[in-house]
């Protein structure tokens, strides 16, 4: 639930700021203020045992950073733009999931039942609902 609220607060103080500034300032003030708390586990973590660190693992941190600071360009873009938030929020967290959900299918082998064939459809439902409301 917690991160929940605070990715609901992320996309609020978007839009919020979104109106108020460039996104591209918007963007950089984001990135360079969201490095402060994994600095500070950093720091904490490194007192409690030491940090591991691999090839693989620094390089899909990387493609991790790129898309989130990618992800919160768009959003600052559409806010900005005038996209509601109670519409944009919604169509670009589910078709996330959706396409994260699809790619641990069939790159990552993840299994697949009914449950979830069923659930992944009213995603797609709630995706064309909201979009279209």
């Amino acid at each position: 639930i917690s991160g929940m609220i605070i990715l609901a607060i992320a996309d609020f103080s978007i839009k919020q700021s979104a109106a108020r500034m460039s996104p591209s300032l918007g963007t950089l003030i984001y990135a360079v203020v969201a490095t402060l708390p994994p600095l500070i586990w950093v720091v904490w973590a490194r007192t409690q045992e030491p940090l591991v660190i691999t090839r693989d693992g620094v390089l899909w941190a990387i493609v991790t950073g790129i898309a989130f600071g990618t992800f919160s360009s768009i959003l600052f873009l559409l806010f900005s733009k005038g996209v509601n938030l109670s519409i944009g929020t919604p169509v670009i967290r589910m078709g996330g999931i959706v396409i994260a959900a699809t790619l641990g299918i069939w790159i990552l082998r993840e299994g697949v039942n009914w449950q979830y064939i069923i659930g992944f459809v009213l995603a797609a439902i709630g995706i064309l609902l909201v979009a279209t409301r």
